[in-house]
């Protein structure tokens, strides 16, 4: 049992902050910024001036920095004997979404996802980050992580416009509610380095979240997605379920 309590890390805004940490990109080299980071000519001057002066007194502040919650545990050797954690992006390890942890517990059966990536030029996900998600699994021997398919069929079957459940045929496996962001009323592609949003484009913004939370309010999908919820739970579905789940399951 731990000897005292660590507080102050409750706070939503540093959480959101820590997901989308992409300083230490930044940071890491006085040479070149990485590619995601567009500044003029002067911008990227000024900032690597100011970063090489920085740099060298402390590194800390490219991180969010956490106190280790694993620090002297044998069981996790990796990290055992640091006393904090310094996390960043989850897209720097092409891991956009927080699926990994819920590989280890076996009472998840279900996750809805909301993939934000900017994995392509318009930068909307092309399902490159939860294909990572699952290879790494498969690597690991996690067997929770369902089947997902290539980069290729991502794009062909449009999986990356639309809701899809995966892993609802699994019994091994939980299954994922693949929501990924697409346009419906908004360009919601919006570059990682832009960094202010006027009124109207945040209102924009969050409409098209609504509207990517609903399958743009096709007047089906609530049902449907109780569908596949309920569809790993071993009780018997009503029957609009089955065109529900011919519809969404890929697997």
């Amino acid at each position: 049992m731990p000897s005292s309590c660590i507080t102050g890390y409750d706070n939503t805004g540093y959480i959101l902050g820590t997901s989308s940490n992409l300083f230490n990109e930044v940071c890491a080299s006085s040479d070149t910024l990485p590619p995601t980071v567009l500044l003029s000519p002067n911008e990227t001057l000024a900032l690597q001036t100011i970063l090489n002066t920085a740099h060298a007194t402390s590194t800390r502040d490219e991180y969010a920095a956490y106190p280790n919650p694993f620090y002297n545990y044998s069981t996790s050797s990796l990290v055992a004997n640091q006393t904090e954690l310094h996390l960043v992006d989850g897209g720097e390890a092409l891991q956009n979404n927080p699926i990994w942890p819920f590989l280890h517990r076996p009472n998840v059966d279900v996750l809805i996802v909301n993939d934000n990536s900017a994995d392509t030029s318009a930068n909307y996900p092309n399902g490159s980050e939860i294909l990572t998600t699952y290879t790494q699994a498969v690597a690991a021997g996690l067997s929770r992580m369902p089947a997902i398919p290539s980069v290729d069929t991502f794009l062909a079957e449009g999986l990356n416009v639309r809701p899809t459940f995966f892993g609802c045929n699994d019994s091994n496996a939980l299954t994922v509610v693949y929501l990924p962001n697409t346009n419906y009323t908004f360009d919601s592609g919006q570059s990682t380095a832009r960094l202010e949003y006027d009124m109207a484009d945040t209102v924009a913004m969050v409409a098209n979240g609504v509207q990517i939370g609903n399958f743009g309010g096709n007047g089906s999908w609530a049902g449907c997605l109780a569908c596949g919820i309920m569809a790993k739970s071993g009780v018997a579905l009503p029957n609009g379920c089955q065109a529900c789940l011919k519809e969404f399951c890929y697997n």
